[in-house]
């Protein structure tokens, strides 16, 4: 019971992680868009702002989905241990 009860916890940690995943990647594309956006525009300042978001936003959330993808893949590797 009580590893029934642990498999069910562990699986909804792995399913809002996946979800945190997703949303990280649809503000990821969002943002993409926005930089493509001003790159194309070519504004007086919208290259600066451009790379700014690049680095400061895209950049920064690969690095939160990667983290958060290595943990699901930790989740998913390693059985659970009966007590």
């Amino acid at each position: 019971m009580a590893a029934d009860k642990a498999h069910r916890a562990r699986k909804a940690i792995q399913t809002s992680l996946e979800e945190v995943v997703l949303h990280l990647r649809q503000i990821q594309s969002t943002v993409v868009v926005a930089v493509a956006a001003l790159r194309h525009q070519c504004a007086e300042r919208d290259e600066d702002i451009a790379d700014v978001l690049q680095r400061s936003v895209v950049d920064k959330l690969e690095d939160q989905i990667e983290r958060t993808e290595g943990v699901l893949r930790t989740l998913r590797s390693r059985p659970l241990k009966p007590h």
